[in-house]
């Protein structure tokens, strides 16, 4: 099969062509960097193999200590129902119920053997935990040295991984696929101006990542977005209500004492987060035809159920044709009854294009992506808006494109093999697998737009999501409103263009947790009506602003590392960021300013770090700094990128605070209408 064909057929393509080229290209990528870093494998192997035999030491030490310190408490209890046992047998033999001997003897043998304990707790058992805490202490400081030697061994290797790598590989496999360094604003204005693609102004959802790039010319976006949406939080409270009744019977009158669990519910909007992982195509062919399809349930079926499964759907498509040609809409059945049922897509709108995409060949292909369980089966959803096409898959879902090449980084050279090789192994599958369903399509590969060519200068230099996706990369507590009790989702704005970089205002939107009581009324077995409180939470919007400079780097991790190290680049963010914080990814260096950036904050930056050297240049600076100092300054890289986003308070936490500040809301008719019925009536 050649690589020509490997695209008419992407699930043979990958399995016979590509899945293997990949690791290969992978496994010789990261020898290369081997040699580049100098890593000598033979002393990291040996180091590593010390250092994981001194841990194994340190456990056994400590579960010696661990049988120590029980068997010190076993006696020390047992000394104390020893003595307790002693007291009792000789109070008993002294009141007569137990013979005399009895109480003189017991006391005694207690008092001895608690004495014995004593003995070999003191002398025994507290040096033994003692020294073997010493020893402890010892074999840890000898791990931690060769820990560290072996993070030294290794620096050389972790510097060099790069942002890039990734995407790389996926190019030198598939030459047709091209990806870009970051999300540029040129390449915005393309999608916007030719396909129709539009910038993300929901509030409610923030661009966490993007990746674009292009397939044979056309070009293709994926966005991994936070959304927040609603739902009805269900809260409850109860109250138990006492009453007696008086009742007659054949012995005259008795009092009757009942209780009860009165309960009531209501329900109030809390926001919720979930991400969505999603690709972005736009292509000329078929410009105007709209439809969806969904996952069909085929996968894993049998072939007996997947024919009743085409049988029975096969039937509804004729009664829909039937309904159509009655009532003049425009669906006509393909022919294919497998294909329809198990693609979908009948809710199109223009059968001619319909029909110029999914020729007998774009069929056959994508019913065997559809079929076929491994390496995802039919797990895609895809959406066609005339010149833009959107698919999700449930594997994407799982996995996170933005590959920070901290995640490569690692003390242990085979474990980091092994890691890198994963990684990049299952980012190439991933991608394939979410791209193959318009490789199917004959008419997409045959479709190539000529590029614009601008002659116009830009308002930014990346786009807005690649603002947003820069920002969220940031540490949250760095930008979330005070108090916050969710997640935030960050807008971005821009405010000018000095150059090669953006002056940015982050907005972060988030929500505070107030306690809030509403008394609702219930009916008791008492004849009353009491009023039942349910505690709930409201959630009130807060938001922060912060600034941000953004500015495209022909740079490098190891570069901008390099650079962060020294101490007028420490001045230049002293004076100009909010504490000390900047990152760099993918071509962009982004810092969080006190203040609008300026065009002297700008020359600034560009003064302590203007852009990467030549390779030759940053790999002798990068030996010339010694192991251990580059292990340092790779350790310290991590800080500023966290992208959790976690709540400061959790506003559940307040129901059960009874002390928080409550405010009283009254309850509304709905309310009182939504009420348990599970009240509970007890007699005694």
């Amino acid at each position: 099969m050649t690589q020509s064909d490997a695209l008419l057929e992407p699930l043979d393509g990958y399995n016979k062509i590509y899945k293997d080229l990949h690791l290969k290209h992978t496994e010789e990528l990261f020898d290369q960097l081997t040699k580049k870093g100098k890593v000598d494998i033979a002393a990291n192997k040996k180091t590593v193999a010390e250092y994981k035999a001194k841990i194994a030491e340190i456990e056994k030490v400590k579960n010696a200590i661990s049988k120590s310190k029980a068997l010190r408490i076993f006696l020390i209890i047992l000394s104390v129902v020893l003595g307790i046992a002693g007291v009792v047998v000789l109070v008993s033999a002294i009141g007569g119920s137990l013979p005399l001997w009895a109480g003189i003897v017991a006391p005694i043998l207690a008092v001895a053997l608690i004495v014995l304990f004593i003995i070999l707790i003191i002398k025994k058992i507290n040096p033994k935990i003692k020294q073997n805490e010493e020893i402890c202490i010892g074999l840890q400081a000898e791990a931690d040295k060769l820990l560290k030697e072996a993070w030294a061994q290794m620096a050389g290797l972790n510097a060099l991984y790069d942002w890039d790598i990734p995407q790389s590989l996926v190019t030198k496999t598939v030459p047709v696929i091209e990806m870009d360094d970051n999300f540029d604003e040129e390449r915005f204005s393309y999608l916007h101006e030719k396909y129709g693609f539009r910038k993300n102004v929901d509030n409610t959802r923030s661009t966490q990542f993007c990746q674009s790039g292009a397939i044979l010319g056309n070009p293709f976006l994926i966005l991994k977005d936070l959304k927040q949406s609603w739902k009805q939080q269900l809260y409850t409270g109860s109250i138990v209500i006492h009453w007696t009744e008086t009742v007659r019977t054949k012995e005259g009158t008795k009092t009757v004492h009942h209780s009860q669990v009165l309960s009531a519910s209501l329900r109030r909007p809390k926001p919720v987060y979930n991400t969505d992982t999603y690709l972005v195509y736009g292509n000329e062919a078929a410009p105007n035809l709209t439809f969806s399809r969904q996952p069909s349930g085929a996968t894993g079926m049998s072939e007996k159920q997947l024919q009743r499964h085409i049988k029975s759907k096969a039937k509804k498509l004729d009664k829909k044709s039937r309904k159509a040609v009655a009532e003049g809409d425009s669906y006509t059945r393909l022919g294919n009854d497998e294909f329809e049922a198990l693609f979908g897509g009948t809710d199109r709108d223009n059968e001619v294009e319909y029909r110029m995409l999914f020729t007998p060949l774009a069929q056959k292909s994508l019913l065997r992506l559809i079929k076929t369980p491994e390496p995802y089966g039919d797990d895609f959803s895809m959406q066609k808006i005339k010149k833009l096409n959107y698919l999700r898959t449930k594997h994407a879902q799982g996995f996170d494109y933005e590959v920070d090449p901290v995640n490569f980084i690692h003390y242990d050279y085979e474990a980091a093999r092994t890691n890198f090789i994963n990684v990049n192994t299952t980012y190439f599958k991933s991608l394939y697998f979410d791209l193959a369903p318009l490789i199917s399509i004959p008419l997409y590969q045959q479709t190539k737009t000529r590029e614009f060519i601008y002659g116009r200068e830009f308002a930014s230099n990346v786009s807005c999501y690649e603002h947003e996706s820069i920002a969220n990369s940031f540490k949250k507590d760095l930008l979330k409103p005070e108090h916050s009790a969710t997640p935030s989702i960050l807008k971005t704005e821009l405010v000018g263009k000095y150059g090669d970089a953006d002056s940015v205002l982050i907005t972060a939107y988030a929500f505070r947790g107030e306690r809030r009581v509403t008394y609702i009324p219930r009916f008791g077995g008492d004849g009353r009506t009491h009023m039942v409180p349910v505690v709930w939470i409201e959630y009130i919007p807060i938001e922060k602003r912060t600034q941000m400079a953004v500015q495209k780097k022909q740079s490098s991790r190891l570069d901008f590392n390099l650079n962060s190290a020294k101490s007028e680049f420490k001045d230049m963010l002293n004076k100009y960021s909010v504490k000390m914080a900047c990152l760099y990814e993918r071509g962009v260096f982004a810092m969080l300013t006190g203040a609008a950036l300026t065009k002297a904050a700008v020359s600034s930056i560009n003064g302590v770090y203007g852009g990467i050297a030549a390779e030759a240049e940053m790999a002798a600076a990068a030996v010339d700094i010694d192991e251990e100092e580059l292990a340092e300054i790779i350790a310290a890289e991590a800080v500023m990128h966290d992208r959790s986003n976690n709540p400061e308070t959790d506003a559940d936490e307040l129901l059960k605070d009874e002390s928080a500040e409550t405010r009283e809301v009254e309850a509304s008719s709905s309310d009182e209408a939504e009420q348990s019925d599970a009240d509970d009536d007890e007699e005694n």
